[in-house]
């Protein structure tokens, strides 16, 4: 498995970072290891991109045909999807605009951009928040997006607090009232309050051929941070969410204020995470940091790193009630309660309390 993990790495490394791959060092890949290799790209949410990859090797070593036509099939799917994705985003996108409303994106499509070749990051939803655009940026556009999606016979749901979910030609769209679980949390408030903030500051970009607003890199790197930390403590990160964080600062590390990232970093108890991330990324991606303000060490990067290989859960695609899916995060943050404490620096039992007693008496949460 070590040597899959290894080979893995390599292919992440010249699909991303355009490292030269060695052919030989798949050469001797038994039929077996091939399918692990396929079947942890398949898990990590990598197949187009380790795909890239295996394209460029010698005729000789060669994936075996039947596992080759597999990962093509699949590469393919997920362009396919990403079709799709991108044009109902875009007519979704162009409807608000007709009304006023500009759309920013958070994650997918919009960390897409960073990627080599965007229709190979793989992408499950697409994640939004509505506003007319005033500063600070505001959700005045949520409940007039949501109404909009019904006139045109989309399925609107309205049952959780911090976003909508919206069924739209096979997309499924969360139209987010806020960034964050800010629910029972002063300190997430705050954040939520900053990411408005910034979200339009400076620089931003579009998502090509559509008016979906890419953030601006000080929005993408705390929010991305605050988001890839909640899912480690929940439920486990992806490689996917390690390559997001590569990619952002692969471009963006001399557009961050870094002094402003780590002073809410510190206040938010992410800084041990983002480290992790960002060695990962230097030590076994191959990113290139040039920028001095940048923490590039990390003691948990190992330990962080296996967890992601090993013990991903994957809570919220697996179907279940509001209910389990709760009973489960509870289960997980028990079972795996070493990142409250060496990660996230926070006691695991209090951080339950705040979040039992803010389900009850704070439902629906104002800034």
């Amino acid at each position: 498995m070590l040597r899959v993990l290894d080979l893995l790495l390599l292919s992440l490394r010249s699909s991303l970072f355009g490292e030269s791959i060695d052919s030989k060092s798949f050469a001797t890949l038994s039929e077996q290891e091939w399918k692990a290799l396929y079947r942890i790209s398949v898990q990590q949410g990598l197949l187009a991109i380790v795909y890239d990859a295996i394209k460029q090797l010698s005729a000789e070593c060669q994936p075996p045909r039947g596992i080759k036509l597999q990962w093509a099939l699949g590469a393919e799917a997920i362009e396919n999807r990403f079709k799709m994705q991108h044009k109902a985003s875009s007519l979704l996108a162009n409807l608000w605009a007709e009304n006023g409303i500009q759309t920013v994106v958070m994650k997918g499509l919009a960390i897409g951009t960073y990627y080599p070749n965007p229709m190979h990051r793989e992408c499950g939803d697409l994640d939004c928040f509505l506003t007319t655009g005033t500063m600070p940026i505001s959700s005045d556009g949520y409940e007039l997006g949501n109404q909009l999606c019904e006139q045109i016979g989309a399925k609107v749901e309205r049952d959780y607090y911090k976003n909508s979910h919206i069924k739209y030609r096979g997309l499924m769209v969360e139209n987010h009232c806020f960034f964050l679980p800010v629910r029972g949390r002063r300190s997430m408030k705050a954040l939520e309050r900053h990411l408005r903030e910034v979200a339009l500051r400076g620089n931003t970009d579009i998502v090509p051929n559509t008016k979906l607003i890419v953030p601006s890199a000080d929005f993408n790197a705390l929010f991305l941070t605050m988001h890839a930390l909640n899912h480690f403590l929940s439920e486990g990160i992806k490689l996917r969410h390690i390559l997001d964080w590569a990619l952002l600062l692969k471009t963006e590390q001399d557009n961050i204020n870094w002094k402003e990232f780590y002073k809410w970093a510190d206040r938010m108890h992410m800084t041990r995470f983002a480290d992790a991330l960002t060695a990962i990324s230097v030590k076994y991606l191959g990113l290139q940091i040039t920028n001095p303000a940048i923490h590039t060490s990390s003691p948990y990067a190992e330990r962080i790193l296996n967890d992601t290989i090993n013990n991903y859960e994957g809570l919220f695609n697996k179907g279940y009630s509001s209910w389990k899916s709760r009973f489960m995060q509870i289960k997980n943050k028990f079972s795996f309660a070493w990142k409250y404490h060496k990660i996230y620096q926070k006691s695991l039992l209090l951080e339950l309390s705040k979040s039992i007693f803010a389900f009850i008496f704070e439902r629906r949460p104002k800034l």
